[in-house]
């Protein structure tokens, strides 16, 4: 039903129309950085883009009729085969794409340089004419907001997002040691009560001044210490989080989630509160969510709620290739995607075939 390479033409139209409605995304994590430095991208080519998947890429690319050969820089990447990436989201039927910011440039200050405001420019020109919306994902953390969040919104205001997606009221990857069971519980609660003070009095106001929402994603255990949707509900309907929201993942709430019964609940909380402004579609070990066991019923009991209640947000499919620096952020142990670009067609098409009907 889903080969490798399928007609990019394939989509029927109907789903195409899901996309547009529903305002399906792709989080742009399967291809190569677009803010990668020429110094990095020196290094794949050194190892001839061994822990990238930029050969297959450009090989899709020539089978869907581009003519596009192996860039020889990075500013070569951005500006020959990023926009043929962004022409066939848009000719899949893609209604926009989420940028990863956590590789773009600032200085000490958390301020964007000006060499990394010309790139967003950059980009947001390539995306847009390609007929797409575009939104921004935070993609690194810091112990100093100003390191992270700050740049990151900047971007996210550059880039025309109203939202800033990501984690960030708890540390990414970062397990205090011998904190388990209640110690966990305890540890969490106190992380999230110094992010409320700090939010409040330095985060919320600096958001505002941009026009920029954070839009929080609770993460499973094995990325950060367990902030489930409960937590992060809490923490939105704090007094001061006005420019706090939260996201929902379908791979965090299958494998860490309180149950179809509690997720409800949360869902209607947040949505009374204004506070559910995003949802991702990933599937349970980050590969092609059409091979995983994300079935119509599934699609059902996540979806089900949000649509209940209204939800009008962007949902982003979230696909892990196994490439570096992925494989070790988000534990994957698989090999490369054969087929890059397939992937992102077969993903949008399985993701509307699923909520096409709710």
């Amino acid at each position: 039903m889903y080969p490798d390479l399928p007609d990019l033409n394939q989509l029927p139209n109907e789903l195409k129309q899901v996309a547009q409605r529903r305002k399906i995304s792709n989080l742009l994590l399967n291809f190569l950085d677009f803010y990668i430095s020429e110094e990095a991208f020196c290094e794949l080519h050194k190892n001839d883009f061994e822990h990238c998947n930029l050969p297959e890429t450009i090989q899709d690319l020539k089978f869907y009729g581009y003519e596009i050969s192996m860039p020889e820089s990075a500013a070569q990447y951005r500006s020959e085969v990023f926009p043929l990436l962004m022409d066939v989201h848009a000719k899949a039927g893609y209604y926009g794409v989420q940028v990863p910011a956590g590789g773009i440039a600032f200085d000490q200050e958390g301020e964007l340089t000006e060499e990394a405001v010309a790139l967003v420019k950059q980009q947001v020109k390539i995306i847009k004419n390609a007929g797409l919306a575009i939104s921004t994902v935070g993609g690194s953390w810091d112990a100093d907001w100003t390191q992270c969040i700050k740049p990151q919104a900047q971007a996210a205001k550059l880039m025309g997002s109203k939202f800033l997606y990501g984690p960030f009221s708890t540390p990414f990857l970062l397990f205090p040691e011998n904190c388990y069971g209640e110690a966990a519980v305890k540890w969490l609660k106190q992380q999230h009560n110094n992010f409320h003070q700090t939010f409040k009095k330095e985060i919320g106001p600096y958001l505002k001044s941009l026009g920029v929402i954070m839009c929080e994603e609770p993460l499973q255990r094995f990325e950060r210490m367990p902030a489930h949707l409960k937590e992060c509900t809490e923490l939105a309907l704090r007094e001061g989080m006005e420019q706090f929201s939260v996201m929902i993942d379908t791979c965090h709430e299958f494998a860490d989630g309180a149950g179809p019964e509690a997720f409800r609940i949360y869902v209607k909380q947040l949505a009374v509160a204004g506070k559910l402004n995003g949802a991702h579609i990933s599937a349970l070990h980050r590969g092609k969510i059409y091979e995983s066991w994300f079935n119509q019923q599934f699609f059902n009991e996540f979806f089900g709620p949000l649509f209940e209640q209204g939800f009008e947000g962007e949902i982003a499919i979230e696909t892990f290739d196994a490439t570096q620096p992925v494989v070790e952020v988000a534990k994957v142990n698989r090999e490369k995607f054969k087929h890059p670009i397939g992937v992102l067609i077969n993903q949008l098409h399985y993701a509307c075939e699923m909520i096409k009907d709710l």
